[in-house]
């Protein structure tokens, strides 16, 4: 593995866009694998849920072979503070995503006896945002940190970079889920801008964990939602109040990055 790991800290852009291929690359493999043997479609949250795992298993494989399971903030589950932080802006942003999506701030707690339809998208999300988070928030974010420095202007561009890529691996959902090249650069946008929050805290308390928590929150009340009421409105103007919505937590994630004391990274 010494030669993995020098080769992951002498390049590390080229790294972390090598290992987020393979993680691709494995998630689809092993859906398409379930999706045949099991007959089922793809997509189905069973192939899904088979596929990310897969991702996941092999991104842990990786870090933990490289002895950074705790740099990348997977073993640890991070500070009081941090997680009050993420459940405050939790609580905000599923409540202003609700608002985008369907135009109230109120969630529909029937959705939640549709047991059926409620755990296929528990267990989606959970699997989905956890593999996001272990990849982008977990390797991707700790790679560049190693090679940028853990100061000011190390973790901003650190952070820039890795909630960049995250953001544009959606430009995919033109292909998969047929939106409009115009309302998936607006979304491209905003995640952009939630993944700066997300990856701030993941430095602020040295897990992913509270990000995580946050990410898999909203996303999955949005999904709940969505199976008793429709979106009333064109996705565009949605992606647009979401975007605007998703700017204050930006802006506290740039300054809390830039907050936090320097630290040296051990590089071995």
């Amino acid at each position: 593995m010494s030669s993995i790991k020098s080769f992951i800290t002498n390049r590390p852009i080229l790294s972390a866009i090598l290992i987020t291929i393979s993680w691709f690359v494995v998630i689809m493999l092993f859906t398409g694998m379930a999706t045949s043997l099991l007959k089922k479609d793809f997509g189905d949250s069973t192939t899904t849920l088979t596929g990310h795992l897969a991702g996941i298993i092999l991104i842990l494989t990786l870090l933990w072979r490289l002895g950074w399971l705790k740099g990348a903030g997977i073993s640890q589950l991070g500070t009081y503070q941090v997680w009050l932080i993420s459940i405050g802006g939790t609580l905000y942003f599923a409540l202003t995503s609700l608002y985008s999506f369907y135009g109230t701030f109120r969630f529909d707690v029937s959705t939640l006896t549709n047991f059926s339809s409620t755990g296929n998208i528990i267990i989606a999300n959970v699997s989905n945002c956890m593999g996001e988070e272990i990849l982008f928030r977990g390797a991707f974010l700790y790679i560049l940190i190693r090679y940028w420095g853990n100061s000011g202007k190390g973790r901003i561009k650190s952070v820039l970079l890795a909630s960049g890529f995250f953001a544009i691996f959606h430009i995919l959902h033109v292909v998969f889920y047929g939106h409009s090249l115009t309302s998936t650069l607006l979304l491209v946008l905003e995640i952009f801008i939630i993944s700066i929050w997300w990856a701030s805290m993941v430095l602020k308390g040295g897990s992913i964990w509270p990000a995580f928590f946050a990410h898999f929150v909203v996303n999955t009340v949005i999904a709940l939602q969505g199976i008793n009421h429709p979106i009333n409105q064109p996705e565009f103007q949605v992606y647009i109040k979401l975007l605007l919505f998703s700017l204050p937590l930006g802006i506290i994630g740039i300054w809390m990055t830039t907050k936090l004391p320097v630290k040296q990274e051990n590089l071995t």
